[in-house]
């Protein structure tokens, strides 16, 4: 497909006129070496909902055994959850009632006892596994800026915690990339023509980035391309500056000159739209709808950014699955990204947490509401689209409370997955010891309950990665180039078996 500079440009500043989507769509940014459809060749998605701050998950998910709530109480004698007020968890294979939930989270709490939701517990980034003597002695590299937002935010998004000690492949070298774009890079031969496989609505730019593919950045109210104005001076001053910058270029083409997330998104922008559209009215009125009713916040909320960004996932989602006979794009496979910001909780946690959290359970109920309603209404007929929703964020946060009624930042910290396809009513991995001033507490790296994660960020991406369709150890050691190196050491060290393998059981394998 050839545009002039100044068509090309034109076409941006009106929309980009009509693309569409089909096998004559240039393919010039990589293969897949080995992905397959991993069991299921109707269409999966995954979600990732980053919690941008450092989510306090010590006062998410806590036990209620007498010992531990004790040592929870301890630690936090005015942001502690009173005991009759968390909502009960039933987790298989322990004790009913072990684990309560924050009383904002009724329906999570639901979600976990209908077996569509499950914990990952103390989950962080990590080089290669690690001991607290070997923390204290240095023997073991610590990820870069350990504490740190932005290093710590990038090292959840890359699932590479520390640059320096990774031997890089050459494609990877001296450019940022995330974990989800590195999955793109590899599963791209699983979706027909060449429409991007990633999607961002928000969260951490850096995750969606990879060394062949690039994303789409998109607005959390799904608009894509350039907004015009009621200035319609500003709007053609606008267009004919971005075609005197191109102009400089003289003969290379935009696409050499401007690759990356700008072309790829502008390119597709109309071909996007035109499948929204067309998918979405292909749908039953009332199940648009009901779908829309999902999504709209209870009555005394003002504010709330991820219920609309969850629902342009849905949006997109329907129109990547739909047929291209139905006028959808048909692809197989896609990722999405979204934040909710607000999480860094170092003074006066209590009110700020419990909004957000309702936010968060009112935001996953909505999303796995419609996943649900679109496979039982039979939209798709016998292979409807699955998805699963996952969290990340900074990282914990101490156990012990501050002198500020809020948490400082921490280090491993529980993450939450939900989908028709996970192994739900489960806690995967291992909860902390809350008695943080035991001598023999190998869990917290000080007495404050920084946890030191006992399963890596990149077992955690690649449990997702394999489910999309990610195969081949070529596939694995590009998008996780730690992984295998952390497995060895885990190995060779006599780590637990949860540290040994390359992935957590989070998710229901395919037969």
């Amino acid at each position: 497909m050839d545009f002039s500079r100044r068509q090309f440009l034109r076409n941006t500043s009106l929309g980009l006129g009509a693309l569409t989507v089909s096998s004559t769509l240039p393919r010039w940014l990589g293969e897949a070496a080995a992905a397959t459809l991993s069991g299921y060749d109707g269409y999966r998605a995954t979600v990732c909902v980053f919690l941008l701050g450092g989510h306090d998950a010590n006062n998410m998910l806590i036990p209620t055994a007498t010992a531990a709530y004790a040592h929870y109480t301890t630690a936090r004698p005015t942001l502690r959850v009173p005991l009759d007020e968390l909502r009960t968890l039933n987790p298989i294979g322990m004790a009913a009632g072990a684990y309560g939930l924050h009383p904002s989270l009724a329906k999570l709490q639901a979600l976990f006892e209908a077996e569509r939701a499950a914990f990952v517990c103390n989950v962080g980034p990590l080089t290669l596994p690690m001991r607290k003597q070997d923390y204290e002695q240095g023997t073991v590299p610590r990820p870069d800026n350990l504490f740190s937002h932005a290093d710590q935010q990038d090292a959840w998004a890359s699932a590479i915690a520390n640059p320096s000690t990774v031997d890089l492949p050459p494609l990877l070298e001296d450019k940022a990339t995330g974990w989800g774009g590195r999955t793109a890079d590899r599963l791209h031969g699983l979706n027909p023509g060449d429409y991007p496989e990633v999607t961002s609505f928000g969260g951490k730019a850096l995750f969606t980035a990879g060394a062949e593919r690039q994303p789409l950045m998109v607005s959390s109210s799904g608009v894509l391309g350039l907004t015009q104005t009621q200035d319609q001076d500003f709007n053609a001053l606008r267009t004919q500056a971005l075609e005197d910058v191109v102009a400089l270029h003289n003969g290379v083409t935009l696409e050499a000159s401007y690759g990356g997330i700008f072309t790829t998104a502008q390119t597709f922008s109309a071909a996007r739209a035109a499948a929204r559209e067309a998918a979405w009215g292909a749908l039953l009125e009332d199940i648009q709808e009901e779908l829309e009713g999902y999504f709209v916040p209870p009555t005394g909320t003002s504010g709330w950014t991820l219920p609309v960004q969850l629902f342009q996932v849905v949006r997109d989602l329907v129109a990547g699955a739909m047929p291209v006979t139905s006028g959808g794009l048909g692809v197989r496979r896609q990722m999405f990204s979204v934040g909710l910001g607000g999480f860094d909780t170092h003074a006066g946690q209590d009110a700020t947490h419990t909004a957000l959290l309702s936010q968060l359970d009112f935001s996953l109920d909505a999303f796995h509401r419609a996943m649900t309603l679109l496979k039982d209404q039979g939209v798709f007929g016998p292979k409807p689209p699955q998805a699963t929703l996952f969290t990340m964020s900074d990282f914990g946060r101490t156990l012990v409370e501050n002198g500020e009624q809020g948490t400082d930042h921490g280090w491993g910290s529980h993450a939450i997955v939900v989908g028709d396809r996970v192994q739900g009513r489960r806690l995967h991995g291992t909860y902390p010891n809350l008695d943080v001033g035991a001598a023999n507490n190998s869990d917290s790296v000080d007495g404050k309950g920084r946890w030191l994660p006992s399963l890596c960020v990149d077992q955690y991406g690649f449990t997702l990665a394999s489910w999309l369709g990610l195969g081949g150890v070529a596939d694995r050691d590009h998008a996780f180039p730690n992984l295998s190196a952390y497995v060895a050491a885990a190995t060779t060290g006599g780590f637990p078996a949860a540290a040994r393998a390359y992935r957590i059981p989070f998710l229901t394998p395919d037969p």
